[in-house]
């Protein structure tokens, strides 16, 4: 009933005057709400190609057309009643092929091969009175080919319209199926479709590892998707000529996605054209539609089928949307750098060995207590009680030690704080280096993503000059030089893609290798652009307004120097490295005339005596000793100084002094190195703000003298030599403007990292006091 009303509502608008155009409908297929659809674009695109000079309206329809005798039934029952016959489905169109006079015009849609369904084909047209047709011309070779590309198929089946199979030379077929799979070395079998999906499944011969579906038209949308489903859940890769079955889940398709509105166009033209009185004999019947590679890439993963690099990087990938991949941001990605990056793991623990250093040369200046228990045994004749030296005796001794003055183990600890300090300063230089490192490998990643979306474009943009060759090789205005040229021209934008599929799968790498392989195996990470809040921080940031003028550039680059040389963390580095070498040469210096003081008591405890000499005898006695003592102890200051060491305190003498000649030149050319970096990174700073501008309005008009100079070569009035160089050249704009973005955000952060800190990172009472210093300066200097 909706479709009535929408065709009353479509003739309601045609002027009273107009020539009246009615259409009658004989289908193969069942009456459908998706088919009324389709015929009611048919006659929407017929009305509006016919204009206000005719008045568009549907007359009797037939559906559900079973056999071709049928078919010429309702034909001749329309006969007087319709102005144009439009024939759906291969056998309505083989039966009124056969029909030797008709007098109501027919155009027929759904053919699939003239030669194998055996219908009037004669140099490009029908050659048939008042009979012409549609023919989506369709290379089943091509499409196997492409096919083998996904799946190394052996044995494949070849679904096909139950109708349409009736209206085929079965012989002719069967030789088409045994040419091909010896062509493709392969076994291809033939297996039509009605309305039983199972009753198809079950056909399936063993060892089927691959299916191919033509054009199936007599099948609702839920018996194709239930067939293809269990084809999925068998894993046996599936391929269709027509792009729709896709998204039921097929795994490839060699089609174009407006394959229906190319026949609805042309459609349209003919019926204007026979309205007009053509002759629909020797109207043309081909339909040549530029198919393009499609994969499915949830399929691919369902059947677990690994899809090869080349069709992965060149094909039209679909289904992978609903794939779970974790997008990172930039400021993610920092904070997965500084918590996971293995460089900055090793750099923090070597703070911690430089903190446990200080201690352990710390514990020299602290007091040492020692504990010793000793059992000695000695030879008989030694023993002597007058000298309390038993045989066999049993000692507890507690020493305590403590260094009242030491140069030495004084400039150790004061150096061990030093390299500790210097230590930090290296790990904080090592972090800034990683963090560099991983923005920049961030911003490889965005610009190879960026990249394979542009070689794509240019793909597509080679492909479509190569359908305008073709078209001027067909109506004589070129030659196939042409058609040779963009054959070239086409193989290199396809390896060009490649090319930037694989730089874009080694960027993600790297980048998963500074975040020590956290990341998922698939990951995607957020791109950049003018309105991005990343891009306005770095675009509004205190650099960004103050070089104007290049007076202002040279004072802005000397601030920076300034600051450069003042706080980066390498310099910081080398200035305690240098204080700890100085400490040195001041000890290797004292140690020739300052000795060192130490303090050492001792006491000790006899727990017990045995053999000869552990007891007091008569001889003993006469000596006036009465007892051996079991205590004793004593305390004592030392002062120690090296006489002569061979020359030993010299040498470390000169080898401070050379050490400090060298690290003076380290600072001298590191302050050289962070000059160069800063004042080059200003000026990469200032030419990259300007060329996104720049580089936007080049591309925007490489594009425009592109399309352009595209048309006038479809026109035939450039050579191709003209638009090859149109196009590179709006490719080459292209990617530098894309790029342009990149290059700013990675100038800024060179800079920032010669400086020695990153502006998005540091708390914002530091950037604040960075921002007066910086206007404090400027205003001196004004």
């Amino acid at each position: 009933m909706k479709f009535a009303i929408s065709i009353v509502l479509l003739v309601s608008l045609v002027p009273l005057n107009a020539q009246q155009l009615k259409i009658g409908v004989i289908s193969d297929f069942d009456q459908s709400p998706k088919l009324e659809t389709i015929l009611g674009q048919m006659l929407q695109e017929v009305d509006q190609t016919a204009g206000s000079s005719r008045k568009v309206s549907l007359g009797a329809t037939t559906f559900g057309v079973s056999n071709m005798g049928s078919a010429q039934r309702a034909y001749r029952q329309l006969d007087g009643q319709v102005d144009l016959v439009i024939a759906l489905g291969s056998v309505t169109a083989k039966g009124l092929s056969l029909v030797s006079d008709l007098p109501t015009p027919v155009v027929a849609l759904g053919i699939i091969d003239p030669e194998l369904q055996e219908i009037p084909y004669v140099n490009g047209s029908s050659g048939k009175q008042n009979f012409t047709y549609i023919w989506q011309t369709k290379d089943l070779e091509k499409e196997l080919e492409a096919f083998n590309k996904i799946h190394d198929f052996n044995k494949v089946v070849v679904f096909v319209d139950e109708k349409a199979a009736s209206t085929v030379n079965q012989q002719k077929a069967r030789d088409l199926m045994d040419s091909l799979s010896k062509k493709l070395n392969t076994q291809l079998s033939i297996i039509p479709v009605g309305t039983n999906m199972e009753e198809a499944i079950n056909q399936l011969p063993a060892e089927t590892d691959a299916a191919y579906f033509t054009v199936l038209l007599s099948q609702t949308e839920s018996q194709l998707q239930w067939l293809v489903k269990r084809l999925n859940d068998r894993k046996i890769p599936t391929f269709s000529g027509n792009a729709r079955l896709l998204h039921y889940g097929v795994l490839g398709s060699m089609a174009n996605e407006n394959d229906l509105q190319q026949v609805i166009r042309k459609l349209a033209i003919m019926t204007d054209e026979i309205a007009s009185g053509s002759d629909l004999s020797s109207m043309p019947v081909t339909l040549d539609t530029k198919d393009n590679l499609h994969v499915n890439i949830a399929t691919a993963q369902k059947i677990e089928l690994s899809i090869p690099f080349e069709v992965l990087f060149t094909a039209t990938l679909t289904g992978n949307d609903d794939r779970a991949v974790k997008t990172y941001s930039f400021e993610e990605i920092a904070e997965k750098a500084l918590a996971e990056n293995l460089n900055i793991q090793i750099s923090y623990q070597d703070v911690e060995l430089s903190e446990v250093q200080v201690k352990s040369v710390r514990a020299n200046l602290l007091p040492s207590i020692e504990s010793s228990l000793l059992a000695s045994q000695i030879n008989e004749e030694r023993a002597n009680a007058v000298f309390n030296n038993p045989e066999q005796a049993l000692t507890a001794n507690v020493t305590f030690t403590q260094l009242l003055y030491s140069e030495q183990a004084i400039a150790a600890l004061k150096i061990s704080e030093y390299l500790q300090k210097a230590q930090e300063y290296q790990t904080e230089a090592e972090v800034l280096r990683i963090l560099f490192d991983t923005y920049t490998a961030y911003l490889n990643v965005l610009s190879a993503k960026t990249n394979v979306l542009i070689q794509r474009e240019n793909l597509l943009n080679t492909r479509k000059n190569r359908e305008l060759a073709e078209i001027r090789v067909g109506i004589g205005t070129s030659n196939n030089a042409d058609l040779y040229r963009w054959e070239s021209e086409l193989a290199l934008a396809n390896q060009s893609v490649i090319d930037a599929q694989t730089r874009l799968l080694a960027a993600k790498l790297q980048l998963n290798t500074l975040l020590a392989n956290t990341l998922e195996s698939e990951y995607d990470v957020k791109d950049l652009s003018l309105t991005d809040d990343l891009f306005e921080a770095f675009s509004q940031g205190p650099l960004a307004e103050v070089v104007k003028t290049p007076e202002s550039l040279r004072i802005v680059s000397d601030f920076l120097v300034t600051e450069s040389q003042r706080q980066n963390p390498n310099k910081k580095a080398l200035l305690e490295s240098t204080n700890a070498v100085n400490r040195q040469l001041t000890q290797s210096k004292r140690s020739l005339y300052v000795p060192t003081i130490a303090l050492q008591a001792q006491t000790s405890q006899v727990l017990g005596r045995g053999g000869a000499g552990s007891s007091i005898d008569a001889g003993t006695m006469a000596l006036g000793i009465t007892e051996l003592p079991d205590n004793s102890w004593f305390a004592g200051v030392s002062l120690s100084l090296p006489i002569f060491s061979g020359f030993g305190r010299n040498a470390a003498i000169q080898q401070s002094k050379v050490s400090l000649y060298q690290l003076d030149h380290s600072q001298t050319l590191l302050d050289q190195q962070l000059e160069l970096g800063v004042r080059a990174g200003v000026l990469d700073l200032l030419s990259t703000s300007t060329n996104i501008r720049y580089s936007r309005s080049a591309s925007e008009s490489a594009l425009e003298n592109f399309e352009l100079v595209q048309e006038n070569y479809r026109q035939g009035q450039v050579s191709i030599t003209q638009l090859i160089d149109a196009q590179q050249t709006a490719l080459q704009a292209r990617l530098a403007s894309a790029f342009s973005i990149y290059e700013y955000i990675q100038a800024h952060l060179q800079l920032e990292f010669n400086v020695g800190f990153f502006m998005m990172l540091v708390p914002e009472e530091q950037l604040q006091d960075f921002n007066h210093r910086l206007q404090h300066y400027l205003n001196n200097q004004n």
